[in-house]
């Protein structure tokens, strides 16, 4: 389903080269949901930005499905995104200039979708986060919690074959990170979809199926 191979990443810090990810390989056959832990600057935005094509590595081989994702031109690497992708930020990125409804369904006009359908399927989608009352509210009137499950729902109501979280509850309370970490884990069982998040809460781990540590630039299962 998803390879990567010998991926390195460095940047530069001044004028010095740093090494992120070195010769970092990781095989996923079948979605499931997965941890990537690691201390900041150990490299895992770099390892999501990499999977969801935001940023090429500077050496490495990249499949997904057989395709090789490394090899596309930007315009295609746009479309892969588009239609296999869901991404969820730890500051949770929704616009302000658009209500709860027309955010979540964003994702579905940009692909193509009627306005008006994508409209009533985000409104039906909602339901299923104890949004309803909140869908012609702007974002920011609402509180954390409800902000980051409007952007769980935004990046999954395309149900994408994979979605990739990058500290989703870091800016939340313990217990609204367990019920929006309940959210992202349920429904991605039930869509079939690979999941990666990136996370510092180590409490979380033994509620996925497989975790991984970055340690020197390779992922090490724990």
């Amino acid at each position: 389903m998803l390879r990567l191979l010998e991926i390195e990443q460095k940047y530069l810090q001044g004028n010095i080269p740093v090494n992120v990810l070195k010769n970092l390989d990781f095989k996923i056959d079948k979605p499931k949901n997965i941890g990537i832990i690691g201390p900041s600057g150990s490299g895992k935005t770099s390892l999501l930005n990499i999977i969801g094509l935001i940023e090429k590595p500077k050496s490495g081989k990249y499949f997904f499905n057989n395709l090789d994702c490394l090899d596309l031109s930007n315009l295609r690497k746009t479309e892969f995104r588009k239609k296999n992708i869901g991404y969820i930020f730890q500051n949770n990125q929704l616009l302000e200039d658009f209500n709860v409804q027309e955010n979540v369904a964003l994702p579905l006009i940009l692909n193509g979708e009627n306005y008006n359908k994508a409209c009533d399927k985000a409104m039906n989608f909602l339901r299923l986060f104890g949004l309803e009352k909140r869908m012609t509210f702007k974002p920011g009137v609402l509180s954390g919690g409800e902000q980051q499950r409007v952007a769980v729902a935004r990046a999954m109501i395309k149900k994408p074959s994979v979605l990739l979280a990058d500290e989703p509850t870091g800016s939340l309370d313990d217990n609204t990170a367990e019920i929006v970490f309940k959210y992202i884990t349920d429904l991605s069982k039930k869509n079939n979809t690979l999941t990666i998040i990136a996370t510092h809460n180590t409490k979380f781990i033994k509620k996925l199926d497989i975790c991984f540590k970055i340690n020197e630039g390779k992922l090490i299962e724990i």
